[in-house]
């Protein structure tokens, strides 16, 4: 068969095209630093890439949940720890209020400083976290409680929304109850209303210079110390379960990170070695090229 210009021509078209097309394509990887440029390039390893990339999307979403979780626990562990020291301090003030060396002029003072820890304890339970008061159940825009002078007042008197439990998500299908429920309107037995309930009778029985209710009263004392550690007991519980799925969350992420960048990242010192080996072929086949087609032709094509 009879081999024409033209058929060399063709041939020498298409492998230069071909040489051409392996320089881009190292080219591409070394200022991308990828080793796709498009999905085209190998659909099964885009695939597998895209997939990855919304795990660890969603992987992202979860650790901002379970962070976010995290400091809202963090803010009700150190308000009960504020109202464990109250109640602690009014333990010692009932003790000393209900001694026979007390006098009427005595427990007057002491009421005064009770009703200043009531105060302070309204105040722990209007704590916030980003914005939201963490013991007013789902009306977190609302401060929950209101005291002056030792008279404590109540925001909501909806049982349902006071009550409410407020989940986060932190995992797939792993949801956790970040508030804790400061008054419930119902039965006047959350965590703040025994507290409160505990500090104005302690406070009462001392106005009225009563020393047997003074006593009375270390019993409420106590049982409202009980249920403030309970709570705190259920806060520091939810917060570890909260952390062991941050560290899973976390190694989670790390494998996806590393597997991605396994299959996305080019390998730059293999990409090096390959531009360099595409410029030499397609620099051979120029100078072949010139030698062999008419110098018209060659310049032609090229």
């Amino acid at each position: 068969m009879r081999i024409t210009n033209q058929m060399m021509a063709n041939t020498v078209l298409q492998n230069l095209s071909t040489d051409e097309a392996r320089l881009e394509t190292t080219l591409n990887e070394l200022t991308s630093g990828k080793s796709l440029s498009q999905m085209s390039d190998d659909p099964a390893v885009a695939s597998r890439i895209l997939a990855i990339q919304t795990n660890l999307h969603q992987t992202a979403q979860y650790l901002s949940n379970a962070s976010a979780a995290q400091s809202w626990l963090n803010a009700t562990s150190t308000a009960l720890q504020g109202v464990d020291q109250a109640l602690l301090r009014a333990q010692q003030l009932a003790t000393q209020g209900a001694s026979d060396t007390s006098n009427a002029s005595d427990r007057q003072a002491i009421a005064t400083e009770v009703n200043s820890l009531i105060d302070e304890v309204a105040q722990l339970g209007n704590t916030t976290y980003g914005g939201n008061y963490i013991f007013a159940g789902a009306r977190t825009d609302l401060a929950p409680f209101s005291s002056s002078g030792g008279a404590v007042s109540y925001a909501n008197a909806d049982p349902s929304s006071a009550t409410t439990a407020l989940q986060r998500e932190i995992g797939p299908g792993i949801t956790i109850q970040v508030n804790t429920i400061g008054h419930d309107p119902t039965t006047n037995g959350a965590v703040f209303d025994t507290v409160f309930a505990a500090l104005s009778s302690l406070a009462q029985a001392l106005q009225a210079n009563n020393a047997s209710a003074i006593s009375a009263s270390i019993t409420g004392i106590t049982n409202a110390l009980q249920q403030v550690n309970q709570a705190a007991t259920s806060v520091g519980t939810r917060t570890d379960q909260v952390q062991t799925i941050q560290n899973q969350l976390t190694a989670q992420q790390t494998q996806l990170s590393q597997t991605l960048s396994t299959l996305a990242d080019a390998d730059m010192a293999q990409a090096s070695i390959d531009y360099s080996q595409a410029t030499l072929v397609q620099q051979a086949g120029l100078s072949a090229a010139a030698k062999a087609l008419p110098a018209s032709l060659f310049n032609y094509l090229t």
